[in-house]
């Protein structure tokens, strides 16, 4: 991830933060199933750590599935 990213909006500048307080999300596929009549979900490797960047100047957030974990 470069440095300095670009709002692809506005061309402001972004800046690299989290959502709910929390600089490391995780992404992957969903799977859902059904346990006892309750509904659960589970993410499906790979996985895929995420960075946010929110634009300082429009308030655009972009998130960025940086680097794999899991296989």
């Amino acid at each position: 991830m470069p440095d300095q990213v670009v709002c692809v909006k506005c061309g402001g500048q972004m800046e690299r933060g989290g959502i709910r307080g929390d600089s490391s999300l995780i992404w992957g596929r969903v799977k859902e199933t059904s346990i006892f009549g309750a509904r659960a979900v589970q993410l499906v490797a790979p996985y895929f750590e995420v960075d946010a960047h929110r634009c300082e100047k429009c308030g655009y957030v972009e998130l960025y599935a940086v680097k794999q974990q899991g296989r």
